[in-house]
């Protein structure tokens, strides 16, 4: 082999050599950028906003998000972690690359001008201080559409760090700052509220819609919180879900990425006062998870849903017009029988089928019918099952006729709004005729026969098998004393007291079963606190904000409960306050526990660096406990009456 080959065949050797050796310490270079998911944002559309450390073994510590001043904070995640390990070809050397990622929920007040600019977060890595770019963001509407002439450009540099993970690319043209306006992919799972309107007429049917969109298919998914629909009379849409888990449809595209789209749950609800009605937010959560990693919990909330009720036009209204029958209804009425004989029932049956609120429509009153005497109605409402709610209500009358003759029911008359049409319109049922036979205060005798009132022309209406009465002038003065000298007399002396004694000794007994239930739950708040509280101490220690404060949260709704006796799980925090201030607790009290439990709540979706912070979290641990000792002590519901 010549020298020069020679040389040059050393040269490519310790080349290969120190690119194995170099190679696990470039894989260990960490990043640490942030990226928004479109390249313009329009007031009040949410926007998601990610940071990412890719970085080798070792940990992450004292990590700060950016000021978002200029922007309202919706929800923050994570960070999520997953772990990756490379061998090194040609070597017994391998590395580990560690992914960090924070997700923000932001949105723009109204009004808002652009551009803004989200600044840079920190994070300190192996003794350094890291830094991410600051974002641009352009205010207006995002185009999201190809450039002209063909497919989008592609980043030379972007595809440098997906074939490469965590190594910093340079395309040409560019320098080590990374670009001020980025995009990404569009968040992992969110829950989307759909109404069929947003504006209906008092009465009107409106259909909502919760869906979930996700990425990949959870393994676990939980609702945490129901959305509460006050102001608003609620049907139950059945559910095409099969038992206990969700149905998932063909996959939608949103923001250029694709999602798995489940219906969680229908309602058809119908607006029962005009003015401005609220739904407030659902709240839930997803697990993902695989065999190779951790499973990691996503948290996600809807907005609350406004819904705007009209009156009705007072145009044509019909004179005491109930506000219930809005709808398409149609009204009809029948008897079980057209002849009876006077005492005889008579059952008038008046059904009201159509479309709208029908458990709430109002079928007209019963028409006063002379010579009649009519009962309480029973009613019964039948639902068809169907989106758009349809069904029948059915109202009974039993009617009993005191005399003979013919008598007409009227045509029964149903006015109702029709929201389609914009109209009052008006449903008639048939008349009906009954003919009575017999005459008023005939009664009936053995056999069935008919007795005229004055019971001429019968001599004897006894039956042979009936012993007559025989009279007595005068009472004997034997039966007293019989009755004194018999059994009876001594059952009635004794029985007064006796049951006097038994209602007495009842009455302790029952006390007695009232204080040793207080005592059992009040035992049973304090081992359901100490073992959540243990649970919130270990969150802590962990440095697991938002699982630490899920906890207080947990244990301070479920004190409440045990001791008022009633589930708090989906009542705002107005209605937990107005609920304990009527079972007995102080109004001093009750604003700390309200407090408390907002706190946890506001605390759960803040920054991470700020709801991590060990003295508060310190704090809120004193005072949860300060708060259930509270809590054991008061006396609430029939313990501050008793």
């Amino acid at each position: 082999m010549r020298p020069v080959g020679r040389r040059l065949w050393r040269l490519g050797l310790f080349a290969l050599v120190l690119a194995a050796a170099v190679a696990p310490r470039a894989a260990r270079a960490a990043s640490f950028t942030a990226e928004i998911d479109r390249d313009a944002v329009a007031s009040g559309e949410p926007f998601i906003y990610r940071i990412t450390l890719n970085m080798g073994d070792g940990d992450a510590e004292n990590f700060r998000p950016p000021d978002f001043h200029g922007f309202q904070v919706e929800q923050a995640q994570g960070p999520s972690k997953s772990t990756s390990v490379q061998f090194v070809f040609g070597s017994n050397q391998q590395s580990v690359q560690s992914s960090y990622a924070w997700t923000y929920q932001l949105v723009l007040p109204a009004g808002t001008k652009g551009p803004l600019t989200i600044g840079a977060a920190h994070v300190r890595v192996g003794g350094r201080d890291l830094v991410t770019n600051s974002v641009r963001v352009r205010v207006g509407a995002p185009s999201g559409q190809p450039q002209a002439g063909g497919s989008p450009a592609i980043d030379p540099n972007r595809l440098f760090q997906r074939l490469f993970p965590g190594a910093q690319g340079l395309g040409p043209g560019r320098d080590r700052e990374a670009p001020s306006e980025v995009a990404s992919s569009p968040a992992p799972a969110f829950i989307r509220v759909i109404p069929d309107k947003t504006r209906a007429f008092v009465g009107e049917q409106v259909t909502v819609a919760w869906y979930l969109y996700v990425a990949e298919v959870p393994n676990r998914f939980g609702q945490t919180s129901e959305p509460h629909t006050d102001g608003f009379w609620s049907e139950e849409i059945p559910s095409t879900n099969p038992q206990g888990r969700l149905a998932f449809g063909e996959p939608q595209s949103v923001a250029g990425r694709s999602y798995n789209v489940a219906l969680l749950f229908k309602k058809a609800l119908f607006p029962l006062a005009p003015g401005k009605l609220s739904i407030t937010p659902m709240e839930a959560e997803i697990a993902q998870g695989d065999f190779f990693g951790p499973m990691q919990v996503h948290r996600l909330k809807t907005e609350p849903l406004a819904i705007e009720a009209q009156a009705l036009p007072s145009q044509g209204q019909p004179p005491h017009f109930d506000p219930a029958n809005v709808g398409r209804y149609q009204i009809s009425a029948s008897v079980d029988r057209a002849a009876v004989s006077v005492g005889d029932a008579v059952t008038l049956k008046v059904a009201v089928k159509g479309t709208g609120n029908v458990r709430n429509v109002q079928p007209p009153a019963l028409p006063l019918l002379v010579g009649w005497k009519s009962y309480e109605p029973k009613t019964d409402v039948a639902l068809d099952g169907a989106e758009t709610i349809t069904g029948t209500k059915t109202v009974e009358w039993l009617l009993r006729p005191e005399r003979g003759g013919k008598t007409t029911i009227p045509a029964l008359v149903l006015e109702s709004f029709d929201p389609a049409a914009k109209r009052y319109q008006t449903a008639r049922s048939q008349p009906i005729e009954i003919v009575v036979s017999g005459e008023a205060g005939a009664t009936l005798v053995a056999g069935g026969a008919a007795l005229p009132a004055g019971g001429a022309g019968v001599e004897n209406v006894v039956g042979g098998s009936i012993r007559p009465i025989h009279a007595r002038g005068s009472l004997g003065g034997e039966a007293g004393v019989a009755f004194l000298r018999s059994a009876g007399f001594k059952v009635t002396v004794v029985t007064p007291p006796l049951a006097l004694a038994v209602l007495v000794l009842f009455g302790r007994a029952r006390e007695r079963l009232g204080r040793d239930s207080h005592r059992t739950r009040r035992r049973r708040v304090r081992t359901m606190a100490r073992r959540r509280l243990r649970a919130a101490e270990a969150h802590r220690a962990a440095g697991r904000a938002g699982d630490f404060y899920g906890e207080i949260d947990r244990v301070l709704r479920e004190a409440l409960s045990e001791r008022l006796g009633t589930e708090l799980g989906g009542l705002r925090f107005d209605e937990l306050g107005a609920l304990l201030r009527a079972r007995g607790l102080p109004d001093e009290q009750t604003v700390s526990v309200v407090g408390a439990i907002e706190a946890c709540d506001e605390a759960r979706f803040a920054p991470a660096a700020a709801a991590a912070d060990p003295a508060a979290l310190a704090a809120m641990l004193a005072r949860a406990e300060s708060l259930i000792d509270g809590i054991e002590r008061a006396a609430l519901g029939e313990e501050a009456r008793a």
